[in-house]
């Protein structure tokens, strides 16, 4: 690998780390908003898409219309195909929540991606995974179950109903993931994400006008959605788009875990949860997985 090369490998890793904090912020301030409108998770979900899409559209609207024109059908359909997911896999995990209780939905649906795409990569390559591999992704997902199941989150009315969703959002997730990585080259990352979060904002209005999206637009609400769109989604996924062009998936579904890291201290400092001597190794062990990855960021 060359030097440019090397550069580049560790600018989209960076990349790609800094969305997945900035999607560890969306859990707070979701909280905050369902607690202050009773809006559903899903309703907010999709005013965090329509905020973004909106934003994006006033600042790549032209780029976003000539991406619809060009992409024909053989990448248009991948680039809906991807927009639909990220609605889909945001809505999947939002009933695993609360079907089986956030501990086990968020191991079970961020925890799939990475192993899946791990595998995945290794068959179409035809090899097996490495030991390297294999051992930067148990680290990953073994400290993920540790920080998961030290919230102290009760289990859900229906934990199995909430497993399968949990598990459909992490196999959407993944494929997203694949898709996205394919498409890094058709457009800049605004552009990209601008026309997923309008995909995917389409795709989520039928659940949240049947979940109510109605609420009282004071300053805090306002606030708290327009952060939702222009941070976490619009600058997160616009980060994360920009570092797939140079970091294989599988790489990044496992620096993307950092989000529930983030969203785990975010909570411990703001809301008062306690972090337990197991959510710190478990932390620790999630770093120490990132880490190898800066160090040799290819999976093989």
């Amino acid at each position: 690998m060359d030097l440019s090369a090397h550069l580049r490998a560790r600018s989209g890793a960076f990349a790609i780390s800094s969305g997945a904090v900035l999607w560890g912020t969306t859990g707070v301030v979701m909280h905050a908003v369902h607690a202050h409108t009773g809006l559903a998770a899903v309703s907010i979900g999709c005013y965090r898409l329509l905020v973004a899409a909106v934003v994006l559209a006033a600042m790549r609207g032209r780029d976003m219309l000539r991406l619809a024109r060009t992409a024909g059908l053989r990448r248009g359909v991948p680039l809906v195909a991807s927009g639909a997911g990220l609605g889909v896999y945001q809505a999947l995990y939002f009933v695993g929540v609360q079907e089986a209780g956030v501990s086990l939905a968020t191991l079970i649906s961020i925890g799939t991606a990475p192993v899946v795409l791990t595998v995945a990569s290794a068959v179409a390559g035809g090899r097996r995974p490495s030991v390297t591999a294999i051992g930067t992704v148990a680290c990953a997902v073994g400290g993920l179950a540790l920080i998961s199941f030290s919230t102290g989150s009760a289990s859900g009315p229906h934990p199995l109903a909430g497993i399968v969703a949990a598990f459909g959002s992490g196999l959407t997730y993944a494929g997203c993931t694949a898709l996205n990585r394919r498409q890094a080259g058709l457009a800049d990352p605004l552009t990209l994400i601008g026309a997923a979060s309008l995909i995917g904002t389409l795709t989520l209005l039928p659940v949240s006008l049947a979940s109510g999206m109605g609420f009282v637009a004071d300053r805090p609400t306002v606030s708290a959605l327009l952060y939702l769109g222009v941070v976490p989604t619009a600058l997160g996924y616009g980060l994360f788009f920009g570092g797939l062009r140079s970091t294989p998936y599988e790489v990044a579904a496992v620096l993307t875990l950092l989000e529930p890291l983030a969203a785990t201290l975010l909570a411990a400092a703001l809301l008062g949860e306690t972090l337990s001597s197991a959510a710190t190794v478990g932390a620790a062990l999630l770093l120490l997985a990132v880490a190898g990855l800066y160090v040799r960021p290819v999976l093989s």
